[in-house]
């Protein structure tokens, strides 16, 4: 008789509240900041080939993030389902959705290659790239869109490790490869080594051999190791099942995430009406961006996970804690982060380029919309919990209202009347109104989500729910 094999899986239903946090985003930091560097180094090592290859990485980038922002939102959708089956200890339902999700992860990554690549000119035309800079462009997107399923499936998979309440191996996985993305940046984009020297392609060729690894990691991991992949007919038969209900999250997630990248483009084609050095800069400050908002990406991937485990064994009393501990956390680091970026962006902006203006705008960017860190932490973490509850509306509203209704017409108008710097400025007062309405929601909602004919109290820190 075959033993049952089941999934590892960390209970974030006991114990503190804050040590699941910090044990949980600790890896997630590291992890993401390594992940996140892969931009960093790109950019680095591409800025020494000349400011166009800089400005054509800022078209590049906008695309890339669409595609990535779209793995968050269904990474979001895998995340709730799971952690509530991982809450009720539902072992038969976990390998669904995981497995179901490796299928659907492959199918989507399928679309985005051939429509990216059936689309590759007239979609960086229509964003404003130019003559010098398309060809740049061409080079590098010609190989990176065949990197979609290498890059979303170690995404996704990392979404079923966290929703078991792991994140220490994807953490290690997400080091592994930015260490070798730097190293194979070095190699191919200037011919090290006996290898021929590749260019702005070399970056491409580094970023997809170096995610085609961490596939293979992920995978046999979820295979080997959590045993939440199976192919069996049972399993495969409940394919509509899993992706209706990771998508009743996941679409909407989905959506929100994409509808930030997809503004950034357009931002980014309004941002081109003041010259190249305008679209480099700004593709320099918003990539040490997201290397400084990683404690809020960290955060916001654990909150779901940990949310969703303790609404399905409704330990209300610990999601309410969760959410305070997170608010504070993300207003402190905030505040950090503006004063550090305003001392040290000077120096930032040198690493990237000796072009003054390009200099003049990072430097801009970089002492303005930090200020609004904090709330735009908030925002995300907001979103997250939105999420992990399965009502993920509130979070398209907030994302919509951040970028499409404040910062995408206010940048027009700066754009129209005054100058760049106006246009940042307006970016960050975004961002604040965004956390302000977003945390007020997220208060009113959370009050909500416990049962009337139910009382909490609050024993060792843990929530005991009574009939009345």
């Amino acid at each position: 008789m075959a033993l049952k094999r089941t999934s590892p899986r960390i209970d974030l239903t006991v114990g503190p509240v804050h040590s699941h946090l910090i044990r949980m985003a600790l890896p997630m930091i590291l992890g993401l900041t390594a992940s996140m560097s892969f931009s960093f180094v790109d950019l680095y090592f591409i800025g020494q080939l000349g400011d166009e290859g800089l400005a054509a990485m800022g078209f590049a980038t906008r695309v890339i993030m669409i595609i990535f922002s779209a793995t968050i939102g269904l990474s979001a959708g895998i995340s709730s389902v799971l952690a509530r089956a991982a809450g009720h200890n539902d072992q038969q339902e976990i390998k669904n959705i995981a497995t179901n999700t490796f299928l659907l992860t492959f199918l989507l990554s399928i679309f985005f290659t051939v429509g990216g690549l059936l689309t590759l000119d007239p979609l960086f035309l229509l964003m404003g790239a130019d003559e010098e800079t398309l060809p740049l462009i061409r080079e590098y997107m010609t190989i990176w869109y065949f990197s979609p399923f290498v890059m979303m499936l170690p995404m996704t998979g990392g979404a079923v490790m966290r929703a078991l309440g792991d994140t220490l191996f994807q953490g290690k996985v997400m080091i592994f490869a930015a260490l070798c993305n730097a190293i194979l940046d070095y190699l191919l984009i200037f011919g090290h080594m006996g290898l021929p020297e590749l260019g702005i392609a070399g970056a491409a060729w580094a970023s997809l051999i170096t995610q085609s690894i961490s596939f293979a990691v992920i995978f046999y991991s979820l295979y080997c190791r959590y045993h939440v992949i199976c192919f069996q007919k049972e399993t495969l038969r409940n394919f509509v099942d899993s992706v209706k209900k990771i998508l009743h999250v996941g679409l909407p997630a989905t959506g929100t995430n994409m509808i930030i990248p997809i503004v950034s483009a357009v931002i980014i084609s309004i941002i081109a009406r003041f010259g190249n050095s305008a679209v480099a800069a700004t593709n320099v400050a918003t990539t040490i961006e997201f290397l400084a908002l990683v404690p809020f990406f960290a955060l916001s991937a654990v909150i779901g996970p940990f949310i969703g485990q303790n609404l399905g064994a409704q330990k209300y009393a610990r999601m309410d804690e969760c959410i305070k501990k997170s608010t504070i956390f993300c207003l402190i680091w905030g505040i950090l982060l503006t004063f550090t970026l305003m001392l040290f962006a000077q120096p930032i902006a040198n690493m990237f380029s000796a072009d003054q203006e390009i200099i003049k705008y990072t430097v801009s960017y970089l002492c303005v919309v930090p200020a609004s860190y904090g709330l735009y932490g908030l925002v995300m973490s907001v979103n997250a919990v939105f999420n992990s509850i399965a009502r993920p509306m509130p979070g398209v509203v907030i994302s919509t209202l951040r970028v499409f209704l404040l910062q995408l017409p206010l940048v027009y108008i700066a754009s129209r009347h005054y100058d760049l710097e106006v246009a940042f400025v307006l970016i960050s007062i975004s961002n604040m109104i965004a956390g302000i309405i977003g945390y007020i929601w997220l208060t009113r909602t959370a009050s909500g989500l416990i049962p009337p004919a139910m009382k909490i109290l609050v024993t060792d820190g843990n929530a005991v729910v009574r009939d009345n």
